[in-house]
């Protein structure tokens, strides 16, 4: 398990918002002391974000439950030097501020290593310490928009949609500054880490550029984005919805077999395009049963079928529920993390 692996370890969490916090918050379960620090006047922002339990607000408490929390005033003199105390302690840190910030309060890297050579700072902003966008605010549209994320996502119109849920800040901030921090540990050596959220979203494209570089339009294949019929997304007799996922031609075929369909069996995904089978015969079978009765019937096949969930149905599903997701109240664990401590105390100083 890993609940200790990092158990021992200090971090001095400056970040705000959403990807350092998640980030950090996945190195508190990992057994991490970590230590949120706050300035009265700049405080974290999820704290005023609805819905509120118990006067606190549901998000931040969600990213912060597992660590310890400091609101002070770092820029007077005496609680500067409580803050280079803490450093002097610590193993990492991290802060999410735009480059420069952290050197007008004197907590810049060049300046604390002075204090602690062993210390490992990440900087986690959106278009890192170099180049002409270094200095710009940006958010999570903003990075999806400049990798082509935001272009590969269009409605049947062709306009860009925006997803529910923050992509860039998640994959291209939490997880990679959460990859960055580890490998540092590992390393065991004090080092300055450039996080730039934008440098982890061109991966998530993998095969778009592998399309793109051998002279297929991405946006015209539409391999996994609609342009199969194989793997597509078909609405039930309930208005519900249903995922189909038989990207091999052998699940396909077992599912041809299943709907008593043996002339729809083929040999190469690529026959299967919406170009050259056509899809409305698909859509006529799915569109015969709600989406339950597909989940009872098919319940025991093997060709990749699952029900287009809500939120409000996620915390009951069986595969989560054994998987631990949900095991703590306000809580989305880690599974391959088990925890078991305590969340400890806030305090301010």
């Amino acid at each position: 398990m890993l609940n200790d692996a990092l158990s021992g370890k200090l971090i001095l969490d400056f970040s705000l918002l959403l990807p350092g916090p998640l980030a950090s918050n996945m190195l508190a379960q990992m057994g991490a002391k970590v230590i949120k620090i706050e300035h009265p006047q700049k405080t974290d922002a999820t704290r005023i974000y609805p819905p509120f339990v118990e006067d606190e607000a549901l998000l931040y408490r969600m990213l912060n439950k597992d660590k310890e929390s400091w609101l002070i005033d770092f820029e007077t003199p005496e609680n500067y030097q409580k803050i280079c105390a803490a450093v002097a302690q610590a193993d990492v840190l991290i802060e999410q501020f735009r480059p420069g910030v952290m050197q007008r309060w004197g907590l810049d890297y060049a300046t604390l290593k002075t204090i602690n050579p062993q210390l490992i700072y990440l900087s986690l902003t959106g278009f890192g310490q170099s180049g002409p966008l270094a200095r710009k605010a940006g958010h999570d549209i903003n990075y999806l928009a400049l990798t082509g994320l935001l272009d590969m996502m269009r409605d049947v119109n062709g306009r860009p949609v925006l997803p529910e849920v923050q992509i860039a800040d998640i994959s291209g901030g939490a997880y990679m500054l959460v990859s960055a921090c580890l490998a540092a540990l590992v390393k065991g050596k004090g080092q300055y880490i450039d996080v730039a959220i934008i440098d982890g979203l061109p991966a998530l494209q993998h095969i778009p550029f592998s399309q793109y570089w051998g002279g297929i339009d991405p946006q015209q294949l539409k391999l996994l984005s609609g342009g199969l019929v194989n793997y597509n997304v078909y609405a039930c007799k309930d208005g519900r919805y249903i995922a189909l996922g038989a990207l091999e031609t052998k699940f396909w075929n077992r599912f041809c077999q299943f709907i008593h369909q043996p002339a729809w069996q083929r040999q190469h995904f690529g026959e299967l395009s919406v170009h050259v089978f056509p899809k409305e015969k698909v859509e006529a079978v799915f569109i015969t049963k709600t989406q339950q009765a597909w989940v009872d019937a098919c319940k025991d096949q093997d060709f990749c079928l699952s029900p287009v969930l809500k939120l409000s149905e996620i915390e009951q599903n069986e595969q989560l529920q054994a998987r631990g997701f949900f095991d703590s109240p306000y809580q989305i664990n880690w599974p391959w993390i088990k925890k078991d401590k305590p969340s400890p105390n806030n305090k301010a100083l």
